[in-house]
């Protein structure tokens, strides 16, 4: 008799010998993998090395051959998040700055959407997963939207539309953890919403700081 997410004996030797198929990578990336698919439908906190490997259709002892626990896969997991979000997130080259930010954000809202669970668990003060390690993961995010800004600036932001930019990523952060939960407003006007906030925040920077107000006069902002 097996209980409930245990794989029983059998079906898990033969599951290593097919994982075995697999180079060492391969194995690593499918066991995070899995844990993401499991992420789409649950919290990751909600989700056990049992129900990972049951659904990876491997044995705890190949799980262990990799990580040493459940945190090591969720941090694992996230980082995989992180890594595509910024693989995805661009700034348009061309254009009025409003429609370019408005582009970004789309993409940006969207992932989170796909990556509901995970993006929330990364963000989420309390959360089982969040530690120091995944506030650096999102720190990662905020460091790429930056240099989005630099990249198009072809210099660093200034200190204070540094500044600007990372308070306003946090404000995305919060409003999406909400939003995720609730949806509670179209994603068309949540996103119109934070980016004329961004815009707002920008203007006012400007007004305080002329190294900022040159910068946006470059972006056409």
């Amino acid at each position: 008799m097996t209980t409930r997410g245990t794989v029983p004996a059998g079906s898990a030797r033969a599951a290593d010998r097919r994982a075995r198929r697999m180079s060492p990578q391969q194995r690593r990336d499918h066991l995070i993998a899995t844990a993401l698919q499991l992420y789409s439908r649950r919290h990751p906190e909600d989700v056990s090395i049992d129900d990972i490997v049951a659904a990876a259709d491997v044995s705890r002892a190949l799980f262990y051959r990799y990580f040493t626990n459940l945190r090591e896969v969720h941090l694992a997991a996230l980082g995989r998040v992180v890594d595509d979000l910024i693989a995805e997130l661009a700034l348009p080259a061309a254009g009025e700055l409003r429609e370019r930010l408005r582009t970004a954000l789309s993409r940006f809202v969207a992932f989170a959407e796909s990556y509901a669970g995970s993006y929330a668990a990364l963000l989420r003060s309390g959360s089982t997963v969040a530690d120091r390690n995944t506030d650096s993961l999102v720190e990662r995010v905020r460091d790429h939207v930056v240099a989005l800004f630099g990249g198009l600036l072809g210099a660093a932001p200034a200190p204070m539309l540094e500044r600007t930019l990372r308070g306003w990523m946090s404000v995305v952060d919060t409003t999406l953890i909400g939003w995720l939960d609730e949806r509670d407003l179209p994603r068309e006007q949540l996103e119109a919403w934070l980016v004329d906030q961004l815009v707002g925040m920008l203007r006012t920077t400007a007004e305080h700081d002329p190294a900022t107000a040159e910068q946006l006069a470059l972006l056409g902002g």
